[in-house]
């Protein structure tokens, strides 16, 4: 009797710990939520650091944890198609979707209209083979169909090269400016879910702002001295970081980690480490391309490392202007003479 009773604790202790009020998607969305339910409410992250939202699945005690949620947070079915049909279960009152939050949506539109000009400024006159096309359109992310020809090139399906995803990016925690714009659905989604608790959420977004703009105020600074240099990154996934803080990306290594580049796309990334335009490739903690340890020997380029879902920061009130500065830091560690 008392080891069965011993047992039910123990479930109800584990059920205790699953259930979360507030449940986000990836931990900078949690950073985020955090400073908002702070003294209010909990927050959890359903993905692990060690995972990608371009490609994670879903486990059964994922599914009862958005289940459990009194509000589940995420940016939408554009960066995060494994949740899509999980979502679609869940009342609509407990998700807010990100993608439908007009402020968002109205940055993500502006960013990649202006790099579709971008692109057909840079590139009209181009004459495009899958090599080539490979390197001008580094942009692009992983999360699209993918294909790999006879000599491991890798390449996107040409009919969509300008194709409602591909010209989008959705890694709006990446933005300052987004950030608070998340801040605030949260908040008032939390309050028309706990109206007692108005007062407290609404100091609690205050905060937010005012210690956001603080640290980008840091950061600006911070970043300025290496505003020209130049480098590469593994995805596309640091364009609302590099136009906050003026920093020079030379394009994005979009490949699969386990296929080489194409010699063409090689050559040209080479090149600009041979000219000194790329002073630093910067690998990810989801991803480790050999292709970048390659591409850096025998040269002065160094290689750093970007963690665009902040696994070394820790969730709590102040950890979003933390996660910015964390990769501020990688950033001018890796840029700096």
């Amino acid at each position: 009797m008392f080891k069965r009773t011993a047992l039910s604790v123990a479930l109800l202790g584990a059920t205790a710990l699953s259930h979360a009020d507030v449940l986000t998607s990836i931990k900078p969305l949690g950073f985020i939520a955090s400073a908002i339910t702070d003294g209010v409410t909990n927050t959890q992250v359903l993905l692990p650091v060690t995972a990608s939202p371009h490609d994670y699945s879903l486990k059964p005690s994922d599914v009862e944890k958005l289940k459990s949620a009194d509000l589940v947070v995420w940016v939408g079915d554009e960066m995060e198609a494994f949740l899509e049909k999980s979502i679609e279960q869940l009342p609509e009152d407990n998700v807010l979707t990100l993608e439908e939050v007009h402020a968002i949506e109205e940055l993500v539109e502006g960013s990649s209209k202006d790099h579709h000009d971008h692109d057909h400024d840079d590139h009209d006159d181009d004459d495009h083979d899958d090599d080539d096309h490979d390197h001008e359109h580094a942009h692009h992310d992983h999360d699209h169909e993918h294909h790999h020809d006879d000599e491991g090139h890798d390449f996107v399906d040409g009919d969509d090269i300008h194709g409602h995803h591909h010209d989008e990016n959705w890694h709006v925690w990446l933005s300052p400016s987004a950030s608070t714009d998340i801040a605030q659905a949260i908040a008032d989604r939390l309050i028309e879910k706990m109206p007692n608790q108005k007062a407290k959420i609404e100091a609690n977004l205050a905060e937010f702002k005012t210690k956001l703009t603080a640290k980008n105020a840091e950061i600006v600074k911070q970043l300025s001295s290496v505003s020209g240099k130049g480098y590469y990154t593994f995805h596309d996934a640091y364009g609302y970081f590099e136009d906050a803080y003026g920093l020079t990306s030379l394009g994005s290594f979009t490949i699969n980690p386990t296929v080489a580049p194409g010699a063409k796309t090689l050559a040209a990334i080479k090149a600009d480490i041979a000219s000194n335009k790329a002073q630093c490739l910067f690998a990810e903690p989801q991803f480790t391309p050999k292709v970048i340890e390659t591409l850096s020997q025998g040269t002065a380029t160094k290689v750093g490392q970007l963690d665009p879902l902040g696994a070394k920061v820790e969730l709590g009130k102040d950890s979003y202007p933390q996660f910015l500065q964390v990769m501020a830091d990688e950033f001018s560690q890796c840029l700096a003479n």
